[in-house]
């Protein structure tokens, strides 16, 4: 049985599939997702009930714009807090005349508990506290880093309710405020903590943030006991052209949202589903690649999941899914919020709390290794073999939309749906776990190797809640995006009667 050391949402990083977009913007995405406090490669940061981040590719739909400098000839930067009805967010300017460099910071005070751990780890360079799961990261921006937030938009989401600016102070010579917002989760005792430095002069900035049970007066000293070093290594800023190939991106974006799927693209249960996007070359397939197929053979929705005939062992974290479990099998009810979408694809901030039940997906599936020779990475990593479940609605022409709402968990400890891309949903259960330990099994549970022309047949379990049932599909594979925004070709199969 797998050891549940890590509470789930630490691991929601971990568990994350990746977008396939172009490798310019990619970078720039991530380069936001660290400067914005949320951790390489997550989809989700939350603050009081509101989504401050909507997916991956978030940063590239924001509004774009070019920032006015307007500042005096001694200073490199602005930094201030612009208030609007209800809220406060940032405004910076920098002086592009001046070079942005590297700075270094080192945190001379953690609070005890707390331990530092690695980019590879499920804590990705955060301190964490393995007693109550509180969890501490110090993030530096440079003037580079400011000036493409205030570009791009992106430090939209550095937008604060009033009431949670609890101070305005002064430490070492910088302009600091302190945040405090409840957390995302009805059911967590946990505040999440933002503090805001600013070095005007030397044109940088550094948050230190918190999700713990940890009082804002620790978060200060931290913050007060930071060692800082302006690095001699500079760093560019964001040219015009990838301002405007970041907004082609988003417009190519918007507009495959708009187009939804194709009728071509869906398939039936029963219909043999090949990869649209193997790597081909004049009709053969190029040596390192896998050509596998998958068939739905089956869906059910059932009410009740026995253990008797779905064993424990075979879920990827059972601990994670037995307190949302009765007695009989049945699901409890649990917590959401909902989130309109517009016709671009952009999620509304505010999200409407439901509660709501939920009923077990059993899927039957086959899939075949039909490539001659088995490549490396097959060998190595596996073949992902868990199509997403997800949902889309119907045209009269036989294409889909996509949905008009998205959902996210309001439970701290749920998390058996909305992990995966675009809101879909991971299976919790697969009959033939191929890895079985520690963080290998929370990263690969879903994954196996397989060798040339080998078959296999299994079992795979999803949760989706009642109300979505109607319109279930499962996406085989994880498509991606094109480099001018529109959609990669991804088969789906109708799995809803």
């Amino acid at each position: 049985m797998l050891k549940n050391e890590y509470s789930k949402k630490k691991i929601e990083r971990i568990l994350q599939q990746d977008v396939e977009i172009p490798e310019k913007i990619e970078n720039r995405i991530q380069d936001t997702y660290e400067q914005l406090g949320i951790g390489k490669k997550v989809a989700m940061k939350y603050t009081r009930k509101r989504r401050t981040w909507a997916a991956v590719a978030a940063v590239a739909v924001l509004a774009v714009g070019m920032s006015v400098v307007t500042l005096a000839a001694s200073k490199f930067l602005s930094a201030n807090l612009v208030e609007n009805e209800n809220s406060v967010k940032y405004d910076f300017q920098v002086d592009r005349e001046k070079e942005a460099h590297k700075i270094s910071v080192e945190a001379t005070y953690i609070p005890e508990g707390y331990t530092l751990y690695g980019e590879d780890s499920p804590y990705g360079n955060k301190w964490h506290n393995e007693a109550n799961g509180g969890a501490l990261s110090v993030i530096p921006y440079n003037a580079a880093d400011l000036d493409y937030l205030e570009r791009t938009g992106a430090v939209d989401v550095m937008s604060y309710s009033k009431d949670s600016h609890l101070d305005t102070l002064e430490i070492s010579g910088m302009k600091t405020d302190v945040f405090v917002n409840d957390s995302f989760y009805t059911d967590s005792e946990e505040t999440v903590k933002r503090i805001y430095l600013f070095n005007e002069e030397y044109g940088y900035g550094i948050m230190v943030w918190s999700e713990s049970d940890l009082p804002a007066e620790e978060i200060v000293k931290v913050a007060e006991g930071l060692k800082i070093e302006v690095l001699e290594e500079t760093v560019p800023y964001m040219t015009d052209a990838e301002l405007q190939d970041m907004e082609a991106y988003a417009k190519g974006c918007a507009k495959s949202y708009q187009t939804g799927v194709a009728a071509d693209d869906i398939y039936a249960i029963g219909d043999e589903i090949s990869d649209p996007n193997i790597m081909m070359e004049d009709g053969q397939q190029i040596d390192g690649t896998d050509d596998v197929r998958f068939t739905v053979q089956d869906a059910e929705i059932l009410d009740a999941l026995p253990l008797s005939e779905y064993p424990a062992e075979n879920f990827a974290s059972y601990d994670e899914v037995a307190p949302w479990m009765e007695e009989d099998g049945t699901l409890k009810p649990h917590e959401r919020y909902r989130y309109t979408i517009d016709e671009d694809g952009t999620e509304s901030q505010d999200g409407v709390l439901e509660t709501v039940k939920s009923k077990y997906v059993v899927v039957k599936m086959k899939a075949k290794n039909y490539s001659d020779v088995q490549s490396e990475s097959n060998q190595i990593m596996g073949i992902s073999i868990a199509p997403d479940l997800t949902t889309l609605i119907p045209r009269e022409d036989g294409s889909c939309a996509y949905p008009a709402d998205s959902f996210r968990s309001a439970n701290e400890g749920y998390g058996m749906q909305w992990l995966s891309n675009n809101g879909s949903s991971f299976p919790i259960y697969y009959d033939d776990i191929y890895y079985t330990e520690g963080i290998e099994r929370m990263k690969s549970a879903f994954f196996r190797p397989m060798s040339a022309g080998e078959e296999i047949e299994y079992t795979l379990v999803y949760v989706a809640d009642e109300d979505q049932l109607d319109n279930l599909y499962l996406r085989i594979f994880a498509g991606g995006t094109n480099a001018d925004g529109s959609a990669i070709t991804t088969p789906y199969v109708r799995i809803s009667e």
